[in-house]
């Protein structure tokens, strides 16, 4: 009976502290990963599916020849921790690459890339 209880015990700590384990990873991206776009976006977001630590997280935007078209910092939102933003400068027709790098706030580090293209 005591090994059932501690069992069951065990199972349920597990079960309730799946959050304490979790990493920043893109939900939604704005241009889309992998989209072709007709209109150039004047700023680039990514929703992620937990809370980031803003001081050790950002992202870049570079062109086909490796030439950075963001406009400045990536920042995350004040109101919400989970979005995080970059103005961009004049985007021509092309194929873009987006850098990320996110830390959750329990200090997790998660990274990645994606592109996107204009038509026009």
């Amino acid at each position: 009976m005591t090994i059932r209880i501690a069992a069951a015990a065990f199972a349920a700590t597990l079960a309730f502290s799946t959050g304490a384990f979790a990493h920043a990873y893109p939900q939604t991206e704005s241009p889309a990963k992998g989209s072709t776009i007709a209109t150039a976006p004047t700023t680039l977001w990514i929703e992620f599916d937990d809370e980031l630590e803003p001081a050790f997280t950002g992202m870049t935007v570079t062109d086909s020849m490796g030439m950075r078209m963001d406009s400045g910092k990536a920042t995350v939102s004040s109101t919400d921790a989970h979005h995080l933003s970059i103005g961009l400068k004049p985007l021509a027709a092309g194929t873009y690459t987006v850098t990320w790098h996110a830390t959750d706030t329990d200090t997790h580090k998660t990274h990645g890339s994606y592109t996107f293209t204009i038509t026009q």
